[in-house]
């Protein structure tokens, strides 16, 4: 995926990389892989570093990070208030 959008990264950042795959999803490893790109070229960096990396892990969520979330928050979300009410009209 790299050489397909030109993105230069240290052995290092693979490593990250591989291991959030693991841990993840191949598809969110993926999509990180952009992401950081774009990270390194604001701060115009010439490779993608593992603090470029480290930078999108924690502003995007995963699937079980998001719904982790999800649960933990849940009782401040507007569709929590609805299901305490009765659907019936008065």
């Amino acid at each position: 995926r790299c050489e397909e959008e030109d993105v230069e990264m240290p052995e290092d950042a693979y490593a990250v990389l591989t291991r959030i795959g693991l841990e993840t999803s191949l598809r969110y490893a993926m999509q990180l892989i952009t992401a950081a790109s774009l990270v390194a070229r604001k701060r115009k960096g010439a490779e993608v570093g593992v603090e470029d990396i480290k930078r999108v892990y924690s502003l995007f969520l995963d699937e079980s990070r998001s719904t982790q979330y999800m649960r933990e928050y849940q009782e401040a979300f507007l569709f929590n208030e609805l299901q305490g009410e009765s659907m019936e009209t008065p």
